[in-house]
């Protein structure tokens, strides 16, 4: 890293434990400060015990997110913004899902939702959200914390729509300090709604991100650096792998068996797992998947006890870390620096990845590893329910990388499981590297020093407090 700009202030407001997870368990914050910068870093209060815990000699200084996030009706009513921002884009089809979705279970939204459509035939919903929250003065904490920090630049990884940070952007916005946004998923830009607070700048993962960006929200192309997320970077070249045998042994797996990486996913379609877990199961029992093991790796955010018992069923194995994070983690997202190659790990110790829609699958894409996007359900009472996904802009883009299998039934996934298994898809593994290398920038491991020359550089050009 070049050190012009050194000893600049950055306040990083990192207000979700997956945020914590990719900028501070991956060093990717410590190298900003490795080079003379002054990092606050602000984030869940008991993130701040478990961060000094397990990586105490991180150069940070560790503030609590909570004094800046309102609470009661101001809360309440962010949600209903992030509703209309929604409802402002239902020419979309994934946004037209998530309002059908919110709608079918929350009487808050069936009552909303037809406002907000009879008032977006006259007013631009998205504009009037950002005037409404621009009203509202930021709280005092958050620019009491910006006059004693006097930063240079403010970095937000954001998930655009939870409103913690919402407080905190405003304060710099009104101290003219200068703002750089971190698309968090692959999906961010594609399903979350709009920028409440739009940001000078926005890094993204890889040129999929970057063209989301200009499309769908309309940032100047010169705004957007595609530097590849920080936490993938265990999936470039050079990356420490343990030996599969070792990996798989150490679990009670025989490293003989093939490995099958069924990637949990979020909370619309959890429901689904278990039936297709045990239907899976059913198939290694039977011997129509006989030499394979299901290794199960639930969504951060499910509930431990919902799936522990799923390790009971024959041929399936859940993961340990993520049951171990259950037990003994205080957030959904392990904040362990030393849990990021586990999924590096895993990933080259499978044949092939099954998900409904999981970034997994583009994790996987990453070594060259093939996938089976499940695009069925097993419920005769919600026929097709899953193969709605399939449908969002950013899921369009990955079904269309060779490798990237959609099963439409059971059967299907279990003859591509067969064919998987049987090498079928190593030619595909340089097709699949390179697209997801345009949704991911990550495939030289270089993401990390991307973001921290990318916010060092817009740090040192920065006149706040001059």
């Amino acid at each position: 890293m070049s050190d012009t700009g050194a000893g600049r202030r950055i306040l990083a407001v990192l207000g979700h434990s997956l945020h914590v997870r990719n900028f501070v368990a991956s060093g990717c914050l410590g190298e900003l400060a490795a080079h003379g910068h002054t990092l606050t870093v602000v984030m869940p209060r008991d993130l701040i015990t478990e961060v000094r815990r397990f990586d105490a000699a991180a150069p940070l200084s560790l503030e609590p997110i909570e004094p800046h996030v309102p609470r009661g009706f101001v809360a309440s009513a962010r949600t209903l913004a992030r509703m209309a921002s929604f409802v402002q884009r239902e020419h979309l089809k994934t946004y037209r899902h998530k309002v059908r979705l919110a709608v079918a279970a929350s009487l808050k939204y069936r009552l909303s939702v037809p406002v907000f459509r009879a008032l977006r035939r006259r007013r631009d919903l998205e504009v009037l959200v950002r005037r409404l929250e621009g009203w509202r003065a930021p709280g005092a904490a958050s620019l009491a914390l910006i006059d004693r920090v006097r930063p240079h630049l403010v970095f937000c990884p954001t998930l655009i729509h939870d409103g913690s940070d919402f407080d905190l952007l405003k304060a710099a916005r009104i101290r003219g300090v200068p703002i750089a946004a971190f698309a968090a998923t692959w999906d961010t830009l594609t399903s979350k709604g709009c920028f409440v607070v739009p940001p000078d700048a926005l890094l993204v993962w890889g040129e999929e991100s970057r063209r989301h960006a200009i499309e769908f929200h309309a940032l100047a192309a010169g705004r957007v650096v595609a530097t590849g997320a920080p936490h993938l970077d265990v999936y470039g070249e050079g990356w420490p792998v343990e030996p599969r045998e070792r990996f798989l042994a150490a679990r009670g797996i025989d490293p003989a068996k093939r490995v099958v990486l069924f990637a949990g996913t979020t909370i619309s379609y959890w429901q689904d797992e278990p039936g297709q877990l045990r239907a899976l199961s059913t198939a290694i029992a039977g011997g129509e998947l006989k030499d394979c093991v299901i290794w199960y790796r639930p969504h951060p955010r499910r509930s431990g006890r919902d799936v522990a018992a799923l390790g009971d069923l024959p041929g399936v194995y859940v993961d340990d870390q993520v049951l171990r994070q259950k037990r003994e983690g205080v957030s959904s997202y392990s904040t362990r620096p030393d849990d990021l190659p586990h999924y590096r790990n895993l990933v080259e110790a499978c044949e092939v990845v099954v998900a409904a829609f999981s970034t997994m699958i583009l994790e996987a894409a990453l070594l060259g590893k093939p996938s089976l996007v499940v695009g069925f359900d097993l419920d005769p009472r919600a026929p097709a329910r899953l193969f709605k996904h399939a449908e969002y802009e950013h899921s369009l883009e990955l079904l269309a990388t060779p490798g990237v299998t959609l099963c439409r039934s059971l059967d299907d996934l279990k003859r591509g499981i067969l064919r998987a298994c049987s090498g079928e898809g190593v030619p595909l593994a340089p097709a699949l590297r390179a697209h997801a290398g345009r949704i991911a920038n990550n495939l030289d491991g270089g993401g990390r020093q991307r973001i921290a020359n990318t916010l060092q550089a817009l740090a040192g050009a920065s006149t706040a407090w001059s």
